[in-house]
């Protein structure tokens, strides 16, 4: 009896040493991803080959925090569009049905786009004015900068007026390859923005012909143009004032369930308007545009572009070099500035995020 004892106590401590240290270990996921932080676009490389399974992995499945679909791959890469903080998941199976996941945050910063006149350039900063990168333009004179969608796609749009031979260029914000160029539709190309609601759009406007125009992102075909006696007409705000006399900046920010507005800079009073996007009711009715509320004065001399982002403005103000945020609202200066970056003529502005 007593050594029937003695086998099973020796059965038991063998099965509990091997419980320590002699069976195989489970499923492990394990993430390689660089970089993690950065500026808009951000590439981010991801590899899951690290991850172990006793009965070996059979799948992986990557998701990256936005609304785009999972990614099943051993490795590869991801290219996060808009500015935030996402979680990059890995969740890995055995052979043997087991799963384990893991993640990592990755922190998306805006980047600030501006183009230099005289340079024929376009600078990419981080929103203390460091240069992240640059890339050289074939055209020149460039001005208006946006960030817009085309195939599902983000692209640079740049408005060049090029010696009289104005072009707009779609540009990839990576490579700095222009992909497509097209004739801008009047002789003085300025501003643009991209309208991200509803229909996206195109809006330009030029200062020879002082028109806002309406495009459409692929092919940048003419929609509508809407001068000074159109305004005159549709917003009392307007009236004998100066109104697409010297324009010196244009964006355009979203509205709940809405087209949403455009924001329109007269560099001859410093005036900012807030204009309504009106779509029209069918095919056949043309999208209107409507003054609301009382324009503000911005007190910069020498704006050159502007963009709204995280409720403020952003004004290019030439003559300091920097770029300075308002308060939309009041027109009062917060005593942020974007200072230090390069360039000699700043002529366009995005905060892309």
């Amino acid at each position: 009896m007593r050594s029937i004892y003695r086998v099973l106590v020796m059965v038991l401590l063998a099965m509990a040493l091997g419980s320590l240290g002699g069976c195989a270990p489970g499923t492990l996921a394990v993430i390689d991803a660089t970089p993690l932080t950065g500026v808009v676009p951000l590439v981010v490389s991801y590899d899951g080959t690290g991850s172990t399974s006793a009965s070996g992995i059979s799948t992986y499945t990557w998701s990256f925090g936005t609304d785009d679909p999972d990614v099943h791959a051993e490795a590869g890469t991801y290219t996060y569009e808009h500015a935030g903080t996402y979680t990059l998941r890995l969740t890995v199976r055995g052979a043997d049905g087991s799963t384990a996941s893991t993640s990592v945050t990755v922190k998306v910063d805006p980047a600030v786009w501006i183009t230099d006149a005289n340079l024929n350039t376009v600078y990419k900063l981080d929103m203390q004015g460091n240069e992240i990168d640059s890339f050289a333009l074939p055209f020149t004179e460039p001005h208006g900068i946006t960030v817009g969608e085309v195939g599902g796609k983000m692209w640079l749009f740049v408005a060049c007026k090029n010696g009289g031979n104005q072009r707009i260029l779609r540009v990839d914000p990576v490579t700095g390859n222009v992909v497509q160029n097209y004739s801008a539709p009047a002789q003085t190309p300025l501003n643009l923005t991209y309208q991200a609601e509803m229909q996206k759009q195109l809006w330009h406007v030029d200062g020879l012909s002082r028109k806002l125009y309406r495009l459409n992102p692929p092919d940048l075909q003419g929609y509508d143009a809407y001068g000074q006696s159109y305004f005159k007409a549709t917003s009392p705000q307007v009236g004998d004032l100066p109104f697409l006399w010297v324009p010196q900046g244009l964006d355009w920010t979203s509205e709940a369930n809405a087209a949403g507005y455009l924001w329109y800079f007269e560099g001859q009073n410093r005036m900012l308007y807030k204009i309504k996007i009106i779509p029209g009711y069918d095919i056949q009715s043309n999208t209107q545009l409507q003054i609301v509320g009382d324009p503000v004065n911005i007190s910069i001399f020498s704006a050159s572009a502007i963009d709204i982002y995280d409720g403020n403005l952003w004004v290019i103000d030439v003559n300091t070099h920097a770029i300075i945020e308002v308060d939309p609202a009041t027109g009062v200066l917060t005593g942020n500035k974007i200072t230090g970056f390069p360039g000699a003529a700043p002529a366009g502005l995005e905060i892309q995020h």
